[in-house]
């Protein structure tokens, strides 16, 4: 396992590649997020998800949710109406401006929307009933991996099932009988709390998730 540093605020390009080029090849990364640290991979890669699952030690029927890099892809690979469009973009700032939904401004805690999946993706990180989780990252960083990559990215919170998360990595890795590949140090998360979910397949009975 690599255990690399970077400074998001000044990130590179070549820092861009190799993270990116390191996916495309099916390896399982900690990168931080706009939220906490996460598991990351590719999401077209049935292998690299399933050590996603061993390395968190859940169940491999366990859904996991995905990250996009725009409008353009989420609406690849799930299916959203105008009105739930007009929704999302109401709360999800980094494309929208000011969120009008006072409940669930994303300044306040990211939000990731449940949606229903086009069948694009293994069906391992998608629930029985053929939903998704997906965001679209506040965090420019993110945003241009997925950009270089033009696919979506797994993001799961980096710890055992069940277990509290740990953001100090000396601590948090030896814990893990399964360890990913690389892990990528910018320093502590701003926020050290996981996104809220929102159920929003039906747009007249919105349901929380995970608040």
């Amino acid at each position: 396992m690599q255990i690399i540093k970077i400074n998001k605020n000044n990130l590179t390009k070549a820092d861009v590649d190799f993270i990116a080029d390191e996916l495309m090849q099916g390896r399982v990364i900690v990168l931080p997020t706009d939220t906490i640290y996460g598991l990351h991979s590719i999401a077209t890669n049935k292998k690299a998800i399933e050590r996603i699952h061993k390395i968190k030690r859940i169940s491999k029927k366990r859904p996991l949710l995905v990250l996009v890099n725009s409008y353009r892809m989420l609406r690849d690979y799930v299916f959203v109406s105008k009105t739930q469009e007009r929704y999302i973009r109401s709360i999800w700032t980094s494309t929208a401006g000011l969120a009008k939904d006072k409940n669930y401004l994303y300044k306040k805690r990211p939000i990731t929307f449940v949606l229903k999946a086009r069948e694009k993706l293994p069906k391992e990180i998608r629930e029985k009933d053929n939903s998704l989780a997906v965001r679209l990252p506040k965090n420019d960083f993110l945003i241009k991996i997925i950009t270089r990559l033009n696919i979506p990215l797994i993001s799961t919170s980096f710890n055992i099932g069940g277990q509290k998360y740990n953001e100090d990595f000396l601590v948090n890795f030896k814990k893990f009988q399964s360890k990913p590949d690389i892990i990528v140090n910018s320093g502590k998360s701003k926020n050290i709390k996981e996104s809220r979910i929102i159920d929003i397949r039906d747009i007249n009975n919105i349901k929380i998730i995970r608040n």
